[in-house]
């Protein structure tokens, strides 16, 4: 009877520690090497995939006038840290509009983090993400604009990088003028970095040409994307317009993690958006719930294994 008692206790405590393993919230994390895979994403106004030479890459407007595209997760993430993650991407604009004052590209595309859908957007100055609250959005902006930060009036100057909030395109945050030797708007690949730590408040926004993670900070602001969202799971994606001027304007890659963990590499495989990722670890205090029931097991084989000595030796 004493082993049954124990075999049942001991059955019992893996069941529980099996159901924390199995209910334990997983890190919220996809990777896309290329798009010619697109389960877990939403794809929506003039964004589509086209193979562009070679590379299958999401295009989130194509070369012609007020167009708007977005591509957003289908399933909204559960951002339990804070709303804390860590996004890499790269993305290339080009193709611009060929004008008397030579070629000019519009509008620009934005990473955005919203609670509204998975199928916002719009077209125009707004670079599609204009009007979506509550939402945050670092914006890659390629035309001046009146509203845009040290506007001089000339249409192919003042690329500017910067953070925005609840769809206010007038309210810059924080911005970064890009300088005159990289035109966000010239054709290249370019990899932006974007982690938000949710312990401190700080989002910080890097970017680079070859593809490598600058050491520095390009661009740093504190907000508090908790109070913002409250505990609303949000939608992960990009948005991207053009209006009387146009671009090409592309993602090539993706990774995000739903946690506070800066992305260097490129990714080398596809991990689509709301799947399972191989290597999911339990939460931190998961891990403790865990460590703390293979301790009770311990404890009850060593109960059991003194007691069959006892009933051995009776």
């Amino acid at each position: 009877m004493r082993y049954e008692i124990t075999k049942c206790r001991t059955g019992a405590l893996a069941l529980v520690i099996g159901g924390m393993m199995a209910t334990s919230a997983q890190a919220e994390m996809f990777f896309y090497t290329g798009f010619g895979n697109t389960t877990g994403l939403s794809i929506n106004g003039t964004a589509s995939v086209q193979n562009v030479g070679g590379n299958d890459v999401l295009v989130l407007t194509p070369p012609s006038p007020s167009s708007g595209g977005s591509v957003f997760s289908t399933q909204a993430l559960g951002l339990t840290d804070d709303y804390s993650f860590s996004t890499r991407f790269t993305f290339n604009i080009g193709d611009n509009r060929m004008t008397q004052w030579g070629p000019i590209g519009a509008d620009g595309l934005a990473f955005v983090v919203q609670t509204v859908s998975n199928s916002v957007g719009s077209a125009g100055g707004s670079l599609g993400y204009g009007g979506i609250n509550p939402s945050v959005a670092v914006e890659f902006d390629t035309y001046s604009n009146r509203s845009d930060p040290d506007f001089n009036g000339d249409l192919t100057d003042n690329n500017h990088i910067a953070i925005m909030q609840n769809g206010d395109t007038a309210n810059h945050l924080k911005f970064a003028n890009v300088s005159s030797a990289l035109q966000l708007s010239g054709g290249n690949d370019i990899t932006a970095f974007i982690d938000y730590n949710g312990g401190t408040n700080l989002m910080e926004v890097r970017w680079s040409t070859d593809g490598l993670r600058p050491a520095g900070t390009g661009l740093a602001y504190t907000i508090d994307l908790a109070n913002l969202f409250g505990t609303n799971p949000v939608y992960v994606g990009f948005t991207g317009a053009t209006g009387t001027d146009w671009s090409r304007q592309s993602i090539v890659n993706w990774s995000f993690i739903g946690y506070y963990d800066p992305i260097a590499e490129t990714p080398t495989g596809t991990i689509p958006a709301g799947s399972s990722p191989p290597g999911a670890v339990p939460e931190p205090a998961t891990w403790l719930m865990m460590i703390a029931g293979f301790g009770m097991v311990g404890g009850t084989m060593r109960r059991r294994g003194r007691g069959t000595m006892m009933a051995v030796a009776r």
